[in-house]
């Protein structure tokens, strides 16, 4: 079973990278991933500024102790670039097979930034340039990062100027933003300006709440916070709707993340059309050993369906996918309860009654589905606890 990758014609031993984030903030952390299995890593971004990073700068919101969402209000990286450059090339000199990316931001109005990053990246070794186009906090009110992501023009105008770079002939991935109302626009406007491929997506501006014990907001810098990056699980459907429209139009290769927290999530990914995944907020909170768990997921997945290499099924879940005006409006569905699994807790009537089509009753303590009122919404499967509602087209 072969469960190698390929992206703008570079061999991935697996689809499973890390993203530029706090897990790739030195060469070190690089090394142990590269020896827990990961196939490669986008560096810390790099920027021609110097770089002070907040204490208590993440937040989570967390279900029976799980995060299901996590914030972050952290800046780029600590490492100078030069001190980088000597390290991605240690790096590459360690571990050859494995695929390094590098990451850069710079002003909008100064391409000598983006040029001189780019240009050290590219002679340090790396495989691919990724241009961070989207961080969500901390950089945008400096005119940077989503700053100019949700600007075409701006997006257009920096692709270009370093695809035109004398001398740099590094394949170059811009970095999208999901804070846009048609990440499509952005993708064609990098497309035009020559990019080789696409990451999407970075992380969703957000405020994760307060903490009503102490009345603080979360994070908490002397009891003010600021919006940040929401990640984790919460955001995969984000991101697969992105990727969905970017795979789409333009078109171009793409390198997925957001949300991906198992083996599972990185395939729908895959069945999107992205034959590589990075993943961030499932290490910091788990450790770069999640990658084995998610290599196995991957393997079952092939083998229960008969797939014997990832080629086989990337990009075949987005033929699924369509326009609101392109679905079969005169589908008919409906619930069907199955008896034998029904525990009784009457969730499904509760929820119909009060926002549904009032379509289930009650009788000797279990459910009851009225097909005349059923009008097929599935709220009843959605809520259903143990699976004893199937929804039924025909």
């Amino acid at each position: 079973m072969d469960i190698t990758s390929n992206y703008l014609n570079k061999p991935f031993e697996s689809p499973f990278i890390l993203a530029s984030a706090p897990p790739t903030a030195n060469a070190d952390m690089i090394s142990r991933a590269f020896e827990a299995g990961w196939a490669g890593a986008v560096i810390k971004t790099l920027i021609k500024e110097p770089v002070k990073n907040l204490g208590n700068r993440f937040a989570s919101n967390k279900i029976k102790n799980q995060i299901i969402a996590f914030e972050n209000i952290e800046l780029l990286s600590e490492v100078p670039p030069d001190k980088w450059f000597e390290d991605i090339f240690s790096l590459k000199k360690r571990f050859p097979h494995k695929v390094i990316i590098g990451s850069i931001m710079g002003d909008a109005k100064d391409m000598d930034q983006w040029k001189d990053l780019a240009l050290g990246c590219q002679q340090a070794g790396v495989d691919f340039i990724e241009l961070n186009f989207s961080c969500p906090h901390g950089y945008p009110e400096k005119g940077k990062g989503a700053a100019i992501g949700q600007n075409a023009d701006y997006s257009f105008m920096i692709t270009q100027a370093l695809k035109e770079t004398p001398g740099l002939s590094i394949p170059l991935i811009p970095k999208l933003t999901p804070a846009v109302a048609d990440i499509s626009s952005i993708g064609c406007a990098v497309a035009k300006a020559g990019a080789d491929g696409l990451t999407a997506i970075n992380t969703f501006p957000s405020l994760m709440g307060f903490d009503l014990a102490t009345l603080k907001p979360k994070a908490s810098i002397k009891g003010y916070s600021t919006s940040g990056g929401y990640s984790g699980p919460g955001l995969k459907p984000i991101g697969l709707r992105c990727v969905s429209d970017l795979v789409k139009d333009p078109g171009l290769p793409i390198m997925a993340c957001g949300g991906i927290s198992s083996g599972h999530d990185a395939i729908e990914y895959l069945m999107l059309g992205a034959p590589i995944v990075q993943i961030c907020t499932e290490v910091m909170i788990n450790g770069y050993s999640v990658v084995a768990r998610m290599k196995k997921d991957l393997r079952e997945f092939m083998k229960l369906h008969g797939f014997s290499s990832i080629s086989d099924f990337v990009g075949l879940g987005n033929k699924c996918i369509r326009k609101f005006s392109e679905l079969d409006q005169d589908c008919i569905v409906k619930a069907s309860l199955i008896p034998d699994k029904c525990i009784g807790c009457l969730k499904c009537h509760v929820s119909c009654r009060d926002s549904g089509y009032q379509a289930i009753s009650i009788v000797e303590n279990k459910p009851l589905i009225d097909s005349d009122k059923c009008q097929g919404c599935s709220l009843c499967y959605q809520v259903c606890p143990n699976g004893s509602i199937n929804m039924v087209e025909g």
